[in-house]
């Protein structure tokens, strides 16, 4: 089963509401019967393994894992592998009344890899599009079709995540309120202040989102809680801003990816 990475709209942390944008960046998950080694399980994979197991009797299954995105890298490859390998195992063992979404939302927090259980990450990575969710109340608000003329530059970092309080982050809950309901009808604009805000909250760099704002980009900021940026532009006038954030690091041109949930029913 193949999902996708994403960049953030909205961190959920702060109010619980998040919205996420799927990019072309895959994560393709295939399983085989045998024995395990759960050393080379993540804390993710085991629990939802574990979670088959115990409600639907499957045997154990090795998990193979190719991907596009670098791990810990704010791009959402924890929701892409967890959609992905929730799917695969449903398909495999023909198990219909499973929704990747929502329970990649719960197995995460179970895990102990999420604070929200990032359905928004989980939902976007499946679905494509762009998700909008109450991640505490396991709640999709709205699915949409990102505009289709956009480049997503992205200066894509792994591993070097700066810590996470989350004590400080909620001290602007009403602010991310108010971003979400932006989003709700311009989410480049909430991308924006959004990927701004959690950079200057989280203390990340601030160059190379200034730089992409000054060379043109619609919106630029961290995804996720980071370490990766991103810039958003129009297809066409990417070449000032690629050239500029070249300095920064490896960069990556990726797109949208248009909403496609037909297998699955996602209620509000």
């Amino acid at each position: 089963m193949q999902a996708y990475g994403g960049i953030s709209v909205v961190n959920a942390l702060p109010s619980w509401y998040g919205s996420s944008m799927a990019v072309n960046l895959k994560i393709n998950v295939t399983i085989k019967e045998g024995k395990r080694d759960y050393t080379k399980e993540s804390e993710l994979i085991r629990t939802i393994v574990d979670y088959f197991k115990e409600k639907y009797l499957i045997p154990d299954i090795v998990v193979d894992i190719e991907s596009e995105l670098p791990q810990k890298s704010g791009l959402k490859s924890s929701s892409a592998v967890s959609v992905a390998l929730i799917s695969e195992i449903a398909k495999r063992y023909n198990i219909n009344n499973v929704n990747p979404p929502i329970l990649s939302a719960i197995l995460s927090l179970k895990a102990g890899v999420s604070y929200t259980g990032a359905l928004d990450d989980a939902t976007s990575s499946y679905c494509g599009g762009i998700s909008y969710t109450h991640n505490k109340y396991f709640q999709v608000i709205k699915m949409d079709n990102p505009k289709d003329d956009l480049v997503i530059l992205i200066l894509a970092k792994g591993g070097r995540q700066k810590s996470v309080k989350l004590y400080e982050l909620k001290k602007y809950n009403s602010v991310f309120e108010e971003i979400f309901k932006i989003a709700l009808k311009d989410p480049l604009v909430a991308m924006k202040m959004n990927g701004i805000l959690i950079a200057n909250i989280l203390g990340y760099q601030l160059d190379p989102i200034e730089v992409s704002l000054r060379k043109g980009a619609l919106a630029a900021g961290i995804s996720g809680n980071g370490p990766s940026y991103f810039a958003v532009t129009k297809d066409g006038e990417e070449g000032p801003i690629y050239e500029s954030l070249k300095r920064f690091g490896d960069v990556i041109i990726s797109r949208p990816v248009d909403l496609d949930c037909k297998d699955i029913s996602i209620k509000n």
